[in-house]
């Protein structure tokens, strides 16, 4: 019998930098949302926001290391080599994807000799608590010297 599993991991330390960069894209996020059905006073208000933001993003980016930036989504390379800047289309884009990078892949493994490897690591493991429980009992049975 095969199983199928499918399995998500996060491999990558991230940082104080990473967490700001996503609240600012968080934020950028929503406030274009909002861009859309706004009237047309508060779009200016919301455009002139949008691109502080923006600029704040650009050099949050380039601040992460390589590593957290494979870490993140929306983001694309900028005009002008080694900057960043948000990718407006892919971070409006509906239904939203997550900011935060998530992957994703499946997993076939066969249940019987998977059962059959974790078997033999549970003897084992009995094997070793059964020798550690008898060292402990020889210990605590000599008598103190003092």
């Amino acid at each position: 019998m095969i199983r199928r599993v499918v399995r998500m991991y996060e491999h990558i330390e991230t940082g104080p930098l990473y967490d700001n960069a996503v609240q600012l894209m968080k934020k950028y996020r929503s406030l274009a949302a909002r861009m859309e059905n706004a009237k047309a006073g508060t779009q200016g208000k919301l455009d002139r926001q949008l691109e502080r933001l923006k600029e704040l993003i650009g050099e949050r980016l380039g601040e992460l290391t390589d590593m957290e930036l494979t870490a993140l989504t929306c983001w694309q390379y900028g005009v002008v080599p080694g900057t960043y800047e948000v990718d407006h289309a892919e971070i409006t884009d509906r239904p939203y994807v997550s900011i935060r990078k998530i992957d994703r892949w499946n997993e076939e493994y066969d249940v019987t000799a998977k059962k059959a490897s974790l078997k033999s690591q549970n003897v084992q493991d009995s094997e070793r608590e059964e020798t550690g429980s008898a060292e402990l009992r020889a210990f605590l049975s000599l008598k103190d010297d003092y």
